[in-house]
């Protein structure tokens, strides 16, 4: 699908509708999506299903089943989710203001945070697995998405509780980075 967005395109005079559960029912990752077009227009869902790659894999039962649950629950579950992530993203700048002013990007709209190392740690890899091991804390490095130097920081699907002490974790992990290096 198309990352949360609705897209629409005119074939003739008629409008088809893409639309996805990522963002509009908080379903990040989950991956199910629907096309809304007109039935009356004869043989245009048998042209759809010629480009509609995904039918033959199919989304999981958890996720379809999550969609349902999400429409028959409606919005107000979807505004919850939101109000948590807004939380979860301000703990996590927090953690991540020992790399200073300007380090951050990213957050609007998303699930995660992009977080610039110190120029003298070029090996973001090391960086990781220097956090991971020494303060109990997984992010992952920049390199792996083609951004060496960075970091990439999950907040999407952690309960509060979760993410306040991940986020502990992480802003005494990089107070230390900056301060005394990986020691």
């Amino acid at each position: 699908m198309y990352d949360g967005l609705k897209h629409s395109c005119i074939e003739g005079n008629h409008i088809v509708n893409l639309f996805s559960f990522s963002k509009a029912y908080g379903m990040m990752g989950w991956r199910v999506g629907y096309i809304a077009f007109p039935s009356e227009v004869e043989g245009f869902a048998a042209q759809l299903l010629k480009v509609q790659d995904n039918i033959p894999i199919c989304a999981s039962i958890i996720s379809q089943r999550l969609a349902l649950h999400s429409m028959e629950v409606g919005s107000q579950w979807v505004t919850d989710q939101v109000k948590d992530l807004v939380k979860n993203r301000q703990l996590l700048v927090d953690a991540l203001s020992p790399l200073g002013e300007g380090a951050v990007k990213g957050g609007e709209g998303a699930i995660y945070l992009w977080a610039k190392l110190p120029e003298k740690y070029t090996d973001d890899f090391a960086v990781v697995r220097w956090l991971a091991n020494k303060h109990g804390v997984v992010i992952i490095p920049g390199s792996s998405s083609g951004c060496p130097g960075y970091v990439r920081i999950s907040f999407g699907g952690l309960v509060e509780n979760d993410c306040r002490l991940a986020s502990e974790r992480l802003k005494k992990g990089l107070e230390e980075l900056v301060r005394d290096g990986m020691v």
